[in-house]
């Protein structure tokens, strides 16, 4: 007969063995650590790197934030920065998070409200569009921005949509009452583009009173919407490298940004030697400045063409719509982007500021002349209409899919018909 077997009873795991599982077991059931709370001194000190901040990019631009500057303006180490920001990035995150978001969207906000009807006709943002302040300036440049820089888009996309959508300008939205928003919106943020290149915006306390009377007065206008892409005129000086090269710097530019546009990298592009910019300009700074000219030149023209016509066939909205049609057509993207880029560069950069005040000089005076019939005063308060409304929707379309669907015939319309110049 076989004897019976006695089981075997488990090995008991070591001490060292099950002070290791008592040790995990004791960290995943607890839970974590928070972090002790800031003293006054680190607080003291948060505040002042803020402060330098915005200091520092009021002055040279948030492309231009350097952890040194913002450390010796703040009276701190760089290691007293490096401890709360590893990055530039970040930085600009922390700026646009505790600093500027709040302002600036409100004043989009207040705009938009405005033009709505919902505030009294006295409200102070018709004063607050003529002159913007630092903060609303650093706002409208982070919008730019967000366009080519990922971290920065993390935090302010979702800003500016959600305050769109919370202003009545989602997918579920009337195109014509979408399409009040979005004009205000453009109002607001336009305003201050317009003010980097201008000292203030003369008259726009009486441009948002009109604005806010056409949206009053808007009614649905039969309309066909230009839906064909009409490309840029191409650069033409006269010398094919030239062109080719100007082309090029506006390509790079509205891809990169003022401050990361090579020399090296503008000439690849072009398929050319860093000599041949040299042997045409001393530096990238005029370079970049005569393609401002050329490319301004160019499509103020273009523009001016399409309102000279929009205006002898009798069209209902004065041609003021252009703004809009221009901003959605594909091919137009790298020439808008490298406008507005040069617009923010404007704001430190003075020549570049020079060569936008001659442009804007220039376009009143090409519109006095194609209408002499209209008073001068109100040819100027067109000409600023539409440049700081085509500034403002350059940028926001970029952060409401619902942009091109809007009615903004309807509303231009309502606004030609408020000058009587239909």
């Amino acid at each position: 007969m076989t004897a019976r077997r006695r089981p075997v009873a488990p090995r008991r795991a070591s001490t060292a063995a099950r002070r290791t599982t008592s040790a995990v077991e004791r960290t995943t059931s607890q839970p974590q650590m928070r972090k002790r709370p800031r003293t006054r001194s680190q607080q003291a000190n948060a505040e002042k790197l803020l402060d330098a901040m915005v200091a520092e990019t009021v002055q040279h631009g948030l492309d231009n934030l350097q952890s040194a500057r913002v450390a010796k303006t703040a009276g701190l180490t760089t290691g007293a920065l490096y401890s709360r920001y590893e990055n530039a990035d970040e930085m600009l995150v922390a700026l646009w998070q505790e600093r500027v978001r709040t302002p600036f969207l409100a004043h989009l906000r207040e705009v938009v409200q405005y033009v709505q009807g919902h505030l009294p006709a006295d409200h102070p943002i018709t004063r607050a569009v003529e002159r913007p302040g630092p903060l609303l300036q650093l706002g409208a440049e982070f919008l730019v921005i967000a366009q080519r820089n990922d971290t920065v888009s993390e935090v302010v996309t979702p800003a500016v949509v959600a305050t769109l959508d919370d202003l009545g300008l989602n997918g579920s939205c009337d195109p014509l009452a979408g399409a009040v928003v979005m004009v205000g919106a453009c109002a607001g943020l336009g305003t201050v583009y317009r003010s980097f290149i201008t000292p203030a915006n003369s008259g726009w306390a009486s441009s948002l009173r009109s604005l806010r009377a056409a949206a009053a007065r808007a009614t649905v206008v039969s309309h066909t919407h230009h839906t064909a892409d009409v490309p840029p005129e191409p650069i033409n000086t006269g010398n094919p490298v030239r062109d080719e090269l100007l082309t090029s710097a506006k390509r790079v530019v509205a891809r990169v940004g003022f401050r990361a546009a090579t020399v090296t990298r503008i000439a690849r592009r072009a398929g050319f030697s860093t000599s041949a910019i040299y042997q045409l300009w001393p530096d990238k700074e005029t370079m970049l400045d005569e393609a401002i000219h050329e490319v301004s030149v160019m499509d103020y023209g273009q523009n001016s063409r399409a309102k000279s016509l929009a205006f002898t066939s009798s069209r209902g909205d004065f041609g003021f719509t252009d703004s809009w049609y221009f901003g959605m057509m594909p091919s137009r993207k790298a020439r808008l982007d490298f406008r507005m880029e040069c617009i923010i560069a404007s704001r430190y950069r003075p020549s570049t500021r020079k060569e936008l005040q001659g442009f804007i000089g220039n376009a009143d005076s090409i519109l006095r002349a194609m209408f002499p019939q209209l008073p001068h005063a109100l040819t100027a308060q067109i000409s600023s209409m539409e440049q700081a409304l085509g500034y403002g929707f350059i940028v926001l379309m970029r952060f409401s899919p619902d942009a091109k669907r809007l009615d903004y015939f309807s509303l231009m319309t309502s606004l030609a018909k408020l000058a009587q110049l239909n």
